[in-house]
């Protein structure tokens, strides 16, 4: 299935180097995907390969001033938007107001962002427009490119500004075709494309639906299930597992390796005997996650931070057998990964394999947790196990607790 492509440009002026720009690329990238362009005015130029859209009033001048009704701006946006449903959509140009707004609505619904501000975020360009470009750039054009997906850039010096200013770290330069003796828009839409499908790649944790969301637990539970336990999984799960198309088992395992987990999900596939092509997870371009993720082991017999805490924290536990001390020790441990937004499925399934195979003193543990301030967090952890792992009740050594605090962990796992 082709590639939906969502382009927006506030004027489709013929005359101008951003137009005739977009209309060939858009031209090539048409022969290899499906592209609409939306502008507020009226299209100047023959189109081919690609289908334009107005959501202005049709005059050639509407909003060139300003003056819009916004409101319906939106309204005939979203209905361009769901009409479509893209898999990119991709703004092209700065300092324009509706531009913003269309990015706003656009992420607001779920869809990803790719922005290109052709030479507008230069450094240079910003000091010689200095006044209303700052307030511009105060306004909404520093949140427009913070807020961005990925920024495809044609200028290496604009690339280089907003990675010193930390304004985006996901910045793709690709060269400008008509810089070069012989014009190639070939080239340039292929390079694109492949941006846009990282993009897609990528952040897998806000993507999941809840039927693979359902399926990594199962898999996850599966595989960490011990031996005696004949049938982990319900009649439910095996069928979700086998309903999985081809592209929601590659954004799984994606999601897999995002949270340090692919080789308990494998595992758990070869157990439930599901027969599906396993790409080569090496080969696939993405970002990295804005909050680093952490899919090292959680350590179990010190704290992560100084060395003078974790002795302090040795010698409250010191009465504790060792596992409840690798409790006490893994849980503190947790809180300090969902606090910096390092958690991951991997170390919640390092404490569901103590939970479900140790033999914990759930009473002894629970006045522990209690003496170390750790208790309630316990909890809301037992209820994120029950949720991702499927831990069982007869396993919480602390009952679980869904609050605002759960929630916070929740986001904090697929916080990228």
């Amino acid at each position: 299935m082709k590639m939906k492509i969502l382009h927006f440009t506030a004027f489709s002026d013929a005359e101008t180097p951003l137009w005739q720009h977009l209309d060939a690329l858009m031209t090539r990238m048409g022969e290899h995907a499906v592209v609409n362009v939306v502008t507020l005015d009226n299209v100047a130029t023959s189109m081919s390969n690609y289908n334009h859209f107005t959501i202005g009033t049709g005059k050639s001048d509407y909003g060139r001033h300003g003056v819009v009704n916004l409101l319906g701006l939106q309204k005939k946006y979203l209905h361009i938007l769901y009409g479509f449903m893209p898999d990119i959509v991709h703004i092209h140009g700065s300092y324009n107001f509706i531009a913003s707004r269309i990015g706003l609505w656009s992420r607001k619904r779920g869809f990803p962002v790719v922005f290109s501000s052709y030479g507008g975020m230069n450094p240079d360009f910003i000091d010689a427009q200095y006044g209303i470009r700052t307030w511009k750039m105060i306004c909404y054009q520093k949140k427009m490119v913070a807020n961005a997906a990925a920024m495809l850039l044609t200028d290496p010096k604009e690339a280089d500004y907003l990675k010193g200013e930390k304004l985006n770290d996901r910045i793709v330069v690709i060269s400008d075709p008509k810089t070069d003796e012989y014009t190639d828009y070939e080239e340039m839409a292929q390079e694109t494309l492949a941006l846009y499908q990282q993009v897609l790649d990528s952040d897998m944790g806000t993507k999941l639906d809840q039927n693979s969301r359902e399926a990594i637990s199962a898999l996850l539970h599966l595989s960490l299930a011990g031996p005696e336990e004949r049938q982990p999984l319900c009649a439910e799960d095996i069928l979700n597992l086998r309903s999985l198309s081809p592209k929601k088992w590659h954004d799984l395992l994606l999601y897999a390796e995002e949270q340090g987990v692919t080789n308990i999900v494998l595992d758990g596939m070869e157990r439930a005997q599901v027969k599906v092509p396993v790409p080569d997870l090496s080969t696939i371009s993405h970002f990295p996650p804005r909050h680093a993720k952490d899919t090292s082991p959680l350590p179990s017999q010190s704290l992560l931070g100084s060395k003078k805490k974790s002795n302090r924290f040795s010698k409250k536990i010191q009465d504790c057998s060792d596992i409840e001390k690798t409790v006490c020790f893994m849980m503190q441990n947790l809180k300090y990964h969902a606090a910096h937004h390092s958690i991951t499925l991997r170390h919640l399934c390092d404490l569901y394999t103590v939970y479900r195979h140790e033999p914990v003193n759930d009473n002894v543990l629970d006045t522990k947790l209690h003496d170390l301030h750790l208790h309630t967090f316990a909890r809301r952890i037992s209820q994120i196990l029950k949720e991702t792992v499927y831990l069982a009740e007869g396993f919480m050594p602390v009952t679980a607790l869904d609050d605002h605090g759960t929630e916070r962990i929740r986001k904090s796992l697929v916080r990228y």
